[in-house]
């Protein structure tokens, strides 16, 4: 009888405030100057954008080249004003959908995206997570440097605890119960700096890791 390959499960996204705090703190995220001439509120909203397509698991390139595409888009549509809240995210949204389907991808992947977009929502704010992703920067430079490896490894690299384990010399057990006390103490130094907002599941904490 043979026996049966398991494949590496993907980092959960059930971790919302840790996820969008690697890819957008750990990271470049992309906020440049506007350029002279251009309307004042593009590169904020390019920054968002691409933010948001991270979130939603786009590779970051493709997440420039969408971004772009839904700020040219925004230009010609409003003629030159800043869209309407939530029009970004639409936009981007939808062309990684039809870049997914083009590229044949699963059912399982459309419903993740739809997934992440529900957390984005819930997460983000009215403010596309400005406001989080400052907390959460001076929250992941409170960590010790270990820590803010063992973030990088799972949520940026997306390893499985496998591959943590050995690059960081611990045990499976290790990194599980390390993921888990980093994800606890981000929660309630989010939760401090926000003034007891929502940050995860349930106000103040934090995910199980499994």
């Amino acid at each position: 009888m043979s026996a049966v390959k398991k494949t590496a499960r993907p980092a959960p996204p059930a971790a919302p405030f840790v996820h969008l705090a690697v890819v957008t703190s750990l990271s470049a995220d992309p906020l440049h100057p506007a350029p002279p001439g251009d309307p004042a509120w593009l590169a904020p909203a390019r920054a968002r954008t691409w933010r948001y397509l991270r979130y939603l698991g786009c590779e970051a390139t493709l997440a420039d080249d969408f971004a772009q595409d839904a700020l040219l888009a925004a230009l010609r549509a409003h003629g030159g004003h800043e869209p309407p809240p939530g029009w970004l995210l639409l936009t981007a949204k939808n062309q990684l959908r039809q870049h997914h389907r083009a590229q044949r991808r699963s059912e399982r992947l459309l419903a993740d995206l739809e997934l992440r977009h529900a957390q984005w929502t819930e997460v983000a704010g009215a403010d596309d997570g400005d406001g989080k992703l400052a907390a959460l920067r001076l929250c992941l430079a409170e960590l010790p440097e270990r820590s803010r490896q063992v973030l990088q490894q799972r949520y940026g690299a997306g390893l499985d605890r496998n591959a943590i384990a050995k690059a960081l010399g611990l045990g499976d057990e290790g990194v599980k119960s390390l993921l888990v006390r980093v994800r606890q103490v981000l929660a309630a130094c989010m939760a401090r700096r926000l003034g007891g907002a929502t940050v995860g599941g349930r106000q103040g904490e934090a995910p199980e890791e499994r």
